[in-house]
């Protein structure tokens, strides 16, 4: 049976880097662990952005995913000294980020029906939908709390309350998706 090591090796380390930041921002709520937190959350980010590119010597769709990467952090460094360009980070930057989650999750999947493990690509596929769901949510929110009136955002609340939820059940998925696809591609 074929397997995938380098993309194994590369979800293992972006496994890692989503559980990093989770611990970090953890830490950061006390001020004593505050800089240890900071440094695990980009320690997080270096390990996706080197798990993307040692991923992507076993197929192309990781090496788009760490290209986009680079090309958000660069949007992001750049957005820090011209004031003008945070708007359009801010714009860009979740776009960027659902097509990397994108390409991660339907590459794993790829891979991961090529070597028999069809459960692991239907999960890589639920991740990647409810990820969906609740960016098209997310945005529906910012546009209604542009658009109505004070007394009706309390249906924004609920729906926002909803789509945490969501959003927390997609990032668990995720995080079990890219452990389980490290494993089956090893």
């Amino acid at each position: 049976m074929r397997s995938y090591p380098n993309a194994a090796r590369g979800l293992r380390l972006i496994f890692w880097s989503q559980i990093l930041p989770i611990i970090g921002v953890i830490l950061s709520w006390t001020v004593i662990l505050y800089f240890i937190g900071a440094i695990l959350i980009l320690v997080g980010y270096v390990m996706y952005l080197v798990g993307l590119n040692k991923a992507k010597v076993d197929d192309p769709g990781y090496g788009t995913a760490f290209t986009l990467a680079i090309v958000e952090l660069v949007l992001t460094i750049v957005g820090m000294f011209l004031p003008g360009v945070v708007i359009l980070t801010s714009v860009i930057s979740p776009i960027l980020d659902l097509v990397i989650l994108y390409l991660v999750c339907m590459t794993t999947a790829r891979l991961a029906a090529s070597v028999g493990r069809d459960d692991i690509a239907r999960t890589g596929r639920t991740v990647w939908m409810i990820n969906i769901v609740c960016t098209v949510i997310g945005v529906v929110l910012t546009l209604l709390t542009l658009v109505m009136p004070l007394a009706m955002l309390g249906i924004a609340v609920v729906i926002s309350a909803i789509g945490s939820i969501a959003s927390l059940v997609g990032a668990i998925l995720y995080i079990v998706f890219l452990y389980k696809a490290s494993v089956a591609l090893a």
